[in-house]
């Protein structure tokens, strides 16, 4: 696997009359391209009790984000389709429901981008519209090669 820096911003508009809440991430992950499946891989809050293990697998068509840790899921988002997965948390496991908005994906040699936009509901409850971008560039560049 190739090592890249990531960066992650996550954006969520739980009420419409609100202003978005939007986290930005900048962690250290590892990349596998397999012809049309790329594979990422990164850990948030390393070595702590809440250590999460995320692995991102893209296909032309949809992605799939598996998460480990005190929360954890599998969960496939597909353009224009409705998706369900449970999430394991400390205090037991919901359903979560997701209706995949976009979806796209590009890279050049060494950067690209995956971006995805969803509407979440857990149990009964509306989450929200959410949007995810993730953007890598290879770690080991040497120019002086």
């Amino acid at each position: 696997m190739i090592p890249v820096q990531l960066y992650i911003e996550s954006t969520i508009q739980s009420e419409t009359d609100q202003a978005p809440e939007v986290i930005r991430q900048n962690l250290s992950g590892r990349l596998r391209i397999n012809e049309n499946e790329w594979v990422l891989r990164y850990t948030e809050h390393s070595g702590t009790e809440d250590e999460v293990r995320t692995s991102v697998k893209s296909l032309p068509e949809q992605i799939t984000v598996i998460r480990q840790g005190s929360v954890s899921y599998r969960q496939t988002y597909r353009p224009g389709t409705n998706t369900q997965s449970i999430v394991y948390m400390p205090g037991g496991k919901t359903e979560m429901d997701v209706t995949t908005l976009e979806y796209h994906r590009e890279r050049t040699d060494r950067e690209g981008t995956i971006q995805f936009s969803f509407l979440l509901n857990m149990g009964a409850q509306k989450l929200g519209h959410y949007r995810l971008k993730i953007q890598w560039m290879e770690a080991n560049c040497d120019e002086s090669a």
